[in-house]
C-alpha cells in the first residue's frame, strides 16, 4: 500500500508528463490537447489507483483477519466530565491501514515539495524578488 500511495503522488504525474512529451515529440510548443491529455490522464489514473488501494486494504483485512478499520478517539474529542465519573466514551472515528498510509504519503510528498520549492527558488528568469521585471 505504501508503494501504491507514493506512486499516486509521484509516479503517476511523472508518467503522464512523459506521455505528454511523447505526444508533442514533433513540435516545440505544447497544444491544448496535450494539456488536456495530461490533466485527464493524471486524474483518471489517480482514481484508478485509489480504487485499487481500497481493494488492497479490504484484501489485507480479510487475509490478516483483522478488522479493516479500528476506532480511534482523539484526545480533543473525549469528554473530561464522562471520564471523571466513569462514563464510557462514544465510539471514535474509524481509521484503516490505508488511512494511515495515505496520510503519511501525503505528508512526505508535501514535505518533499516544500524542500524542492524553497531549495531551488523557482523564480522565472528576469523576475526579481518584488515580482517585477527589470
Amino acid at each position: 500500500m505504501a508503494v501504491g500511495s507514493v506512486s499516486m503522488w509521484i509516479a503517476n504525474p511523472i508518467a503522464w508528463l512523459w506521455i505528454g512529451s511523447q505526444l508533442q515529440r514533433d513540435s516545440r510548443q505544447m497544444t491544448l490537447g496535450a494539456y488536456l491529455a495530461l490533466l485527464t490522464g493524471i486524474v483518471v489514473t489517480a482514481i484508478a489507483l485509489a480504487i485499487a488501494l481500497e481493494r488492497l486494504n479490504r484484501l489485507y483485512g480479510r487475509v490478516t483477519g483483522a478488522p479493516p478499520e479500528l476506532r480511534v478517539i482523539f484526545p480533543w474529542h473525549r469528554s473530561m466530565r464522562d471520564a471523571r465519573h466513569g462514563g464510557q466514551d462514544e465510539p471514535g472515528r474509524a481509521v484503516s491501514v490505508l488511512d494511515v498510509v495515505m496520510t503519511i504519503s501525503v505528508a512526505i510528498c508535501l514535505l518533499v515539495f516544500l524542500v524542492w520549492y524553497f531549495a531551488t527558488n523557482p523564480t522565472p528568469p528576469g523576475v526579481g524578488p518584488g515580482g517585477s521585471k527589470d
